[in-house]
């Protein structure tokens, strides 16, 4: 059996790492319902939506232990720290339990931390200590430096997770999966994606071994599927 970190990786493990989604800006009501269904037959994490179609997700996971989960500002994290708030307020009027928040990504290279440090803290303040918050700072974007200075915003303003990407810029790199893990405390979690569909059980096993706990990618059903070759190859792996 593959072992991460000492954890057994069975089929229903490697599930829980997965924050399953969906986020295509043409993604069709048909889509999200398979998705619910399948996220039901797996149990993933979460599955994780654009704002427009939370409400449905959110009732469509009723009673089941797969959070519904949207994302904020998504993809440029460009809006007012006003109008994140007031998303994060509507999202969560809606049903959402994890939010995932883009920061503005401009103002951590023009060192305004402050502003990035408050953006974040507004949206957790309101979310509580039941809602996750998981936020995405477009890593591929930033220097080293600049992913340090994320994870110290998001420790401060007492964030769930520090996340690496939209998507939209593609992926971390491992060296970056491993950054991100230094720069925030062991009390906050790490969540990987951007990788679209170059996610592979190979890719998230290295991601895994290099800090993250979570794993954000439509790829969740293949990854699954993958695990009785990946034991095979890399036997009982163990960090």
């Amino acid at each position: 059996m593959l072992k991460i970190r000492g954890e057994e990786l069975t089929r229903s493990a490697m599930a829980k790492k997965i924050d399953f989604s969906i986020l295509h800006p043409d993604s069709t009501k048909e889509q999200i319902i398979e998705g619910i269904d399948l996220c039901l037959k797996e149990e993933f994490n979460s599955f994780c939506v654009n704002p427009n179609y939370l409400e449905i997700v959110a009732k469509g996971l009723a009673g089941s232990p797969v959070e519904p989960s949207v994302v904020l500002d998504f993809p440029f994290g460009s809006g007012t720290p006003a109008i994140k708030k007031a998303a994060a307020a509507d999202m969560l009027d809606k049903g959402a339990k994890a939010l995932d928040l883009v920061i503005d990504v401009g103002a951590l290279k023009d060192g305004n931390l402050d502003l990035v440090t408050s953006e974040i803290k507004s949206v957790v303040d309101m979310a509580g200590p039941s809602i996750k918050t998981k936020i995405i700072i477009e890593a591929q974007l930033l220097t080293d430096e600049q992913v340090r200075q994320a994870g110290k915003c998001i420790a401060e303003a007492g964030a769930t997770y520090i996340k690496s990407s939209t998507g939209r810029h593609g992926g971390p790199s491992l060296h970056t999966v491993k950054l991100m893990r230094e720069s925030v405390p062991s009390s906050i979690g790490v969540k990987v994606a951007g990788t679209g569909s170059f996610w592979t059980g190979t890719v998230v096993l290295g991601c895994l071994l290099a800090g993250a706990d979570l794993i954000g990618t439509r790829n969740g059903p293949a990854i699954l599927d993958e695990l009785p070759l990946l034991e095979a190859v890399f036997g009982p792996l163990n960090s």
